[in-house]
């Protein structure tokens, strides 16, 4: 199955060039449909005409955005200063109590 997502340059960039492995997402309905082996049609928030194209090798649920840092280093997920820098900007996208109703998807990913 393919699935779309739109996403910032900066981390399509970094997605491309091998930097970021994990894309963080709400464990929503629309989230809950993805599987291994399904594949992601990332497209650029600024220019609708950039996509990228990735395989999905992983799917890890979490309750929280700590809980995730726990396991995972954070700068697997998109490069930050500080764990507190990256919690910051992902509550900053995610509001806290949407973190703990829906919980958080880390899917594993690899362009192609």
């Amino acid at each position: 199955m393919v699935h779309e997502m739109k996403l910032n340059d900066r981390a399509i960039d970094n997605i491309s060039i091998g930097i970021k492995k994990f894309e963080l997402r709400l464990f929503d309905e629309k989230r809950a449909k993805i599987n291994l082996n399904d594949y992601i049609i990332f497209k650029s928030l600024s220019e609708s005409s950039r996509t990228l194209k990735v395989k999905v090798l992983g799917l890890l649920h979490y309750n929280s955005f700590e809980d995730l840092f726990n396991d995972v280093d954070y700068n697997l997920c998109g490069p930050a200063d500080s764990l507190n820098t990256k919690l910051e900007r992902l509550h900053n996208i995610y509001p806290i109590n949407e973190e703990l109703k829906y919980g958080i998807l880390a899917i594993r990913i690899e362009p192609i």
